[in-house]
């Protein structure tokens, strides 16, 4: 492996290659679609806050600019929480990304012409945040409430 390499082993549940191997043969950057470990690297980071975005706005189409503009604000997210080797994307639990996403999206739709419920930013952001935020409370209470489980924390390495 090349030195300072970077691996991304996003194959579920089994990695393509442990990021520990990955590392003792000079990876500098590793990751893979598990939670278990850092950089966990898979679509729910994207997905929840794109498709906020999109309904949000009524948009008649996702398009490759919504998508960028989705990806291009997971990367501010995770530069705002400090990059490291890590470090490269936000955690599954921080919600506060997908809100942002959401509203990345929106204002893409919105750019291009294909909202038809156009809204600003600041508006898309807090109805994301509104949105989320509803949603865990209820969660929250079914868990207090012994309805359903709650999901262990996954260590990281």
């Amino acid at each position: 492996m090349a030195t300072n390499a970077v691996v991304l082993a996003c194959a579920n549940p089994v990695p393509e290659i442990w990021p520990d191997v990955a590392r003792n043969a000079g990876a500098q950057i590793v990751a893979t679609g598990r939670s278990d470990f850092p950089n966990q690297v898979n679509n729910s980071l994207v997905f929840p806050g794109l498709f906020r975005g999109v309904l949000d706005v009524r948009a008649r189409t996702i398009s490759n600019r919504m998508a960028i503009a989705a990806a291009e604000e997971l990367v501010a997210a995770a530069r705002e929480k400090g990059l490291s080797p890590d470090r490269l994307l936000p955690s599954m639990d921080d919600w506060t990304a997908a809100a942002r996403v959401a509203a990345a999206t929106g204002v893409a739709a919105v750019t291009e012409g294909l909202a038809l419920n156009p809204l600003d930013r600041d508006e898309l952001e807090r109805r994301a945040r509104d949105a989320i935020g509803q949603s865990r409370a209820s969660v929250e209470r079914l868990i207090e409430a012994g309805l359903i489980a709650a999901v262990p924390r996954p260590h990281t390495i």
